[in-house]
Order: structure tokens, then C-alpha cells, then sequence
């Protein structure tokens, strides 16, 4: 995924950025349709301490793939439990593609008002566009059917307790098939993702 430190670290801000407000965000909305199990954990805030896994930053670091503390949620104190886990389960990867296209605004103002001159801007912009395009990246990502990932959780509400017998032994390869997925098909992943992020960046042009 990073072929030099140099990558890693314009990319730490943006996976900053992108993991604390995709959790924050699974917090806010089942706080907001009645469970307050995110706050009674300490959730429900933008702490990055609260929602870091120091081996999970680390993997990053090392291999360029990592993730964060999942949010605790349970959908028995929800009105109705399987619309709205869906919804929270939603709530992280749209944040993420909301954070990518408010950045792509802010590199589309800088652009005009610099007279679409970036080298003028030579630390901020290389931050900007790992931003935008790193949360797209996880909005794409985490909507993959594969568990631990929010796409599995949605997978798993609409489909219902019928199919439970298959996600027990699902959920029990399921961190091997993510590695496997990310380690095999990363590259073409992440190259879609970028693809992706600069047509968005071209109708701003």
C-alpha cells in the first residue's frame, strides 16, 4: 500500500482524520437512535485515545494497513433494531466520503485562489489530496461484505437470523479473508479508489 516513509507520513493525518470521525460518527447515530451504549463506553467524542488501537496504528505504520477499536452497539435498544443498525452501520463509511468531498472543496478553493498554481502550497496540498483520497478508500472499503467490516453488518441486518448458522462460520475467516483481500487485490483496490478520487477532483476543475 506505501512504498516509502515519506507516503506514511503524509497518510498518518488522514488516517487519523478518517478513523476518528467513522467511529465517532457509528457513536453519534446510535446514540441518536437510542442506544447509549457508545456513550456509556466513553465513545461519544472526538478523543482520538478513545478510539485508536495502538496495534492496529502499528500494523499501519508497518504494513500500511490498520484499524480502530470497533464501537459498541446494541441493537436490542433500538426502536427498530435491524433498520437502524443498518443506518449505524452506514454512518462511518458516509462520513468518510463527506470528509473526502468537503477536502476535494477546500483543494478546488486553494487551487482558484492561488490561480490554480499549487506549488505555492507545497506542504498542505500533498496532506489535502492523502486525505481525500484515503477516506474514500475506507468509504469503499468498509462497505465490503466481509466481516469485521460495516458492509458485513449491513449484509448481516438485511439477511436476518435465518442465515445465522453461515455468518457463525463466516465471522470465523473473516479477518483472513479481509488480509487475504487486502494483500491480493490491495493494489487494484487502492488504485480504484484513487481513480475515483481524481474523476470527483476533475468536475471541480
Amino acid at each position: 500500500m506505501f512504498r516509502d516513509p515519506r507516503s506514511i507520513l503524509l497518510a498518518i493525518p488522514a488516517v487519523f482524520i478518517g478513523i476518528i470521525i467513522h467511529e465517532y460518527s457509528h457513536a453519534l447515530t446510535a446514540d441518536l437512535l437510542g442506544d447509549s451504549t457508545p456513550r456509556r463506553y466513553g465513545r461519544l467524542t472526538l478523543n482520538p485515545l478513545a478510539h485508536i488501537d495502538i496495534i492496529g496504528l502499528l500494523a499501519f505504520v508497518l504494513i500500511g494497513f490498520g484499524w480502530a477499536k470497533p464501537v459498541p452497539v446494541n441493537p436490542s435498544n433500538f426502536k427498530r433494531p435491524r433498520l437502524y443498525d443498518v443506518l449505524v452501520s452506514l454512518a462511518g463509511p458516509v462520513s468518510n466520503f463527506l470528509i473526502a468531498l468537503v477536502v476535494i472543496l477546500i483543494q478546488f478553493i486553494i487551487n482558484k485562489a492561488n490561480g490554480g498554481n499549487y506549488g505555492t502550497l507545497p506542504g498542505i496540498v500533498p496532506v489535502l489530496h492523502y486525505i481525500a483520497y484515503f477516506n474514500i478508500a475506507f468509504f469503499f472499503l468498509n462497505l465490503l461484505p466481509i466481516p469485521p467490516l460495516d458492509g458485513y453488518h449491513i449484509l448481516k441486518s438485511f439477511l436476518g437470523p435465518k442465515y445465522n448458522n453461515f455468518f457463525r462460520i463466516y465471522e470465523r475467516y473473516g479477518i483472513l479473508i479481509l488480509l487475504g483481500f487486502v494483500f491480493f487485490l490491495g493494489t487494484y483496490f487502492f488504485g480504484f479508489a484513487q481513480l475515483f478520487y481524481f474523476n470527483i477532483l476533475s468536475l471541480f476543475s
